[in-house]
């Protein structure tokens, strides 16, 4: 006996028919239907067209046996390859709206967006870099691993570690602290690049609020010469909208990922430690309160005009 996929979606939950979508996203990558690899450009492509995707969703949303494992909860899906077929579609166009969201292309590149289409990996120990999750300062000592997916191994790449929240630099000339920079990247022969600027953990001052600690990924198109390496704290000065304006020739910003952190105890001691001073201190500065003199206001009866609309 045929049974009616209405009346089985009908009584499903939400749940259900969302594993049936994503059973779908999985399927799309097993298809014969998928384009080729997308070259870097301005808008991200999909492997699928959006017509593809929904024929694959409905011949899933027909199939009785995806529904009744989904019941038995015995669907297996891999979130891995989940998260994949999200970053090839629309991965893209979210991480840059929560880009907008916390003011990143405003306050770093002057409000011109770029929609970020290459993944890669920027990972401390147990704590993986996403677009704004909470990272301390302790946790983030060590300077972090950089991956690329094999599809990206081609090339040359550089990226830049920026905070654009930090200001502890005596007449610092620009609004950003260079974190971190690396030139010439080439995954490909296992070539780390050249280490222009060295790495220097977060330091998010006491009473500042969170900071949005930045790694900002660009393609290169040919080779960049190596500038004088950054060794003295008031060098670190930096301005990434500057910086690509000189280069515009050979990068262009294809990556990004973020994170946000707050003081902690670590950063006393690392402003100690590494950039040998004390760790500035801000306080509220109260704001005098102007006293004007007490003026005697003459009493009024707010109902001498209203008694003729009660005249007869």
């Amino acid at each position: 006996m045929e049974i009616s996929i209405r009346s089985l979606v009908g009584r499903s939950s939400s749940i259900a028919r969302s594993r049936i979508f994503l059973q779908g996203c999985i399927a799309c990558r097993n298809s014969t239907l998928s384009a080729s690899q997308p070259n870097i450009n301005d808008l991200p492509v999909a492997d699928l067209t959006k017509s593809q995707r929904k024929s694959i969703l409905h011949h899933n949303k027909r199939s009785i046996q995806l529904e009744q494992a989904s019941r038995r909860k015995e669907l297996q899906i891999p979130l891995s390859r989940v998260y994949d077929d999200w970053l090839s579609t629309t991965g893209p166009k979210h991480v840059m709206t929560v880009a907008e969201h916390y003011g990143i292309f405003k306050d770093v590149l002057m409000d011109y967006p770029f929609f970020p289409t290459v993944n890669f990996g920027v990972e401390y120990p147990n704590y993986r870099v996403q677009w704004g999750n909470l990272i301390s300062p302790s946790k983030t000592a060590a300077r972090p691993k950089i991956s690329f997916a094999p599809k990206y191994n081609d090339g040359l790449w550089t990226l830049i570690m920026i905070n654009p929240d930090g200001v502890f630099i005596e007449n610092q000339q620009e609004s950003e602290i260079l974190h971190w920079l690396l030139i010439n990247m080439a995954p490909s022969t296992a070539i780390k690049g050249v280490e222009a600027c060295k790495y220097l953990q977060p330091l998010p001052i006491r009473g500042t609020g969170y900071h949005r600690l930045i790694f900002l990924l660009c393609k290169q198109s040919r080779e960049i010469p190596v500038p004088d390496q950054i060794t003295d704290i008031a060098d670190r000065s930096f301005s990434t909208y500057n910086f690509l304006i000189q280069h515009q020739d050979s990068l262009k910003p294809v990556g990004l990922r973020f994170f946000q952190s707050d003081w902690d105890k670590s950063v006393t001691t690392s402003f100690r430690k590494m950039l040998g001073m004390n760790e500035p201190t801000y306080s509220a500065q109260p704001i005098p309160l102007s006293k004007s003199r007490l003026k005697k206001y003459k009493h009024r009866n707010i109902y001498k005009n209203k008694e003729k609309l009660f005249r007869a």
